[in-house]
């Protein structure tokens, strides 16, 4: 293993608790709660967050990903979430733990509705499509949990609900 692919592998590994964290503090009473009418429902955005890691299997093992194709899942309970981000962290360690360095450095594409959006090399498409995006998201889930005065789990370091260093 190369050790650009290698770090992305240990970067992968390393968030995977701060998002479980996040995913097991969702209330299940609350699952289609909207901070706002343009936003996701906190089922919605937990769902996306729960299925971003199976990403890595999707850029590692197809040359192109075109989004989309059937009804949005419905989200019934806190626990779907977690059985998801589960199952898709497995995905998504399996695909970059077996990535060769050849298949790192070719092309993917992301498609939508017949036409290219972007074309970079897969390990930068680990970079922005998985882990970036990941960030982001959990970092609308630390909002969306401090409006609905969830105690904001532990990322990097404190929050105002939890402090890992005393």
């Amino acid at each position: 293993m190369t050790p650009a692919i290698e770090s992305l592998l240990t970067e992968f590994r390393e968030e995977v608790p701060a998002i479980r964290r996040q995913l097991e503090r969702i209330p299940n009473d609350k699952l289609g709660w909207k901070p706002h009418a343009k936003s996701r429902s906190l089922g919605e955005l937990g769902l996306h967050l729960a299925n971003l890691p199976g990403m890595a299997d999707k850029i590692v093992s197809l040359d192109e990903f075109s989004p989309g194709g059937g009804p949005p899942t419905v989200v019934t309970s806190v626990e779907q979430l977690r059985e998801a981000f589960e199952k898709n962290v497995a995905l998504g360690e399996r695909a970059l733990s077996n990535l060769t360095e050849e298949r790192a450095n070719g092309d993917w594409r992301l498609v939508f509705q017949g036409k290219e959006i972007l074309r970079k090399k897969r390990i930068a498409a680990l970079r922005t499509n998985v882990l970036n995006h990941l960030y982001h998201h959990r970092g609308q889930m630390s909002v969306y949990l401090r409006l609905l005065d969830v105690p904001v789990p532990v990322v990097y370091g404190p929050t105002a609900d939890e402090n890992p260093f005393l």
